[in-house]
């Protein structure tokens, strides 16, 4: 065969198999984490979670709280809770670290 053929069909493969290896390999993934897109929500699926813990009032006669209503957002948050008898508003304040929720002040309000 002649050496130029050689190198064309070469250089044709080349170009074939750039073509397709995007297609047959899944995209690359950094291993930098992006950042959480909304803490907010983080936070509250954990006050959500643990409100029994947090709140500074144990529940009575038998009940057991739940979220009514919760907004948080840069750190800081308001929930109203109750627990069948006893209602309460609280606000608090939250850190992230790499998505882990750490609740720093939980504050009835009057």
């Amino acid at each position: 065969m002649n050496r130029r053929y050689i190198l064309l069909l070469g250089a044709l493969g080349l170009a074939a198999l750039l073509l397709i290896t995007p297609v047959i390999l899944p995209p690359a993934t950094d291993a930098i984490p992006e950042p959480v897109a909304n803490q907010g929500m983080l936070a509250e699926t954990y006050v959500r979670e643990h409100i029994s813990e947090l709140s500074p009032l144990p529940e009575v006669l038998g009940g057991t709280f739940y979220v009514t209503s919760i907004h948080a957002d840069s750190g800081a948050g308001i929930v109203s809770y109750e627990d069948g008898h006893n209602a309460y508003t609280a606000d608090f304040r939250y850190a992230s670290d790499s998505g882990k929720i750490t609740v720093t002040s939980f504050v009835i309000r009057k």
